[in-house]
């Protein structure tokens, strides 16, 4: 699940500066496939690997979850998750998880969680799941590439032919689909994995959709943006709080795995003794 989510939310963060968008701002873009994907990911690896080959060292965005079907618990569907980054070294994601609004950030050194107490509850829940602690990264999260690996990423993708185009709120986008390449699909025992991403003018995600055997799940992407630095204040515990975790870098991967895995769009509180949340 953890792989699904991050792969809607590396497809969700992407976006171009004004400066870039086609001369017709009205216009779904209609170029080859794999040129659209290259810049639909240019942006968000320049934030999340190159602290920025534009002015932009920062992003943030609101992601709903749509629809999930198959395995994930039904309980997704309706959910947000408010997400932020500045290179190099600051990330924050917030959700609904067990009747409550759960945010984790990293700011440099420094990563806390709150509320604490939920956090620790989560923990222990997965113990035993929890993916391994990563080395402290000079990126905002961990990702197992490199800047210039990630110029070709376009190139990991085999993509559906053709062109589809297709109206999300009234606004023309361009339907861009397909899997990872044979041997890559093959390596990583993905090759039931299909994405489809519908792509508007200035090369800004509107919705992913993520298919595998036993699940789909199918995100929108709203308010994306792109700026050179968000405020001191996006980074620092909400205002009077009191029942914070503190932890090191680390273990952010945990901490956001355990989130990610708990979403839930119901406002119900939790009883003391109730079941873990399905990974």
């Amino acid at each position: 699940m953890t792989r699904a989510i991050s792969a809607l939310v590396l497809f969700a963060t992407a976006g171009l500066a004004p400066a870039q968008q086609p001369a017709s701002a009205q216009e779904a873009p209609s170029e080859n496939r794999y040129d659209i994907v290259g810049k639909v990911f240019a942006p968000i690896c320049s934030v999340l690997l190159m602290g920025g080959q534009s002015e932009n060292h920062a992003l943030s965005f609101h992601m709903v979850i749509k629809e999930v079907t198959g395995r994930l618990p039904k309980e997704f569907n309706g959910a947000t998750l408010d997400a932020a980054v500045q290179f190099p070294n600051k990330v924050k994601l917030s959700a609904p998880v067990l009747g409550e609004q759960v945010t984790v950030c990293r700011k440099g050194d420094d990563v806390w969680a709150v509320p604490g107490e939920k956090m620790e509850y989560l923990l222990k829940q997965f113990k035993g799941r929890l993916p391994k602690p990563t080395m402290k990264a000079n990126t905002p999260i961990f990702i197992p590439i490199t800047a210039q690996q990630a110029i070709f990423l376009p190139a990991v993708f085999t993509l559906d032919e053709g062109k589809q185009f297709e109206e999300i709120n009234g606004e023309p986008t361009r339907v861009i689909s397909g899997g990872l390449m044979p041997e890559l699909a093959q390596s990583t025992k993905s090759e039931d994995f299909h994405a489809a991403m519908w792509v508007a003018a200035g090369y800004v995600p509107r919705q992913v959709k993520i298919t595998r055997r036993d699940f789909t799940a199918t995100v929108s992407i709203e308010d994306l943006k792109f700026v050179p630095k968000l405020p001191g204040s996006t980074w620092e515990p909400p205002p009077g709080a009191t029942d914070i975790y503190r932890t090191t870098p680390d273990v952010l991967q945990q901490l956001l795995f355990v989130v990610m895995n708990s979403v839930n769009a119901k406002a119900k509180a939790a009883p003391e003794s109730s079941p873990a949340p399905t990974p």
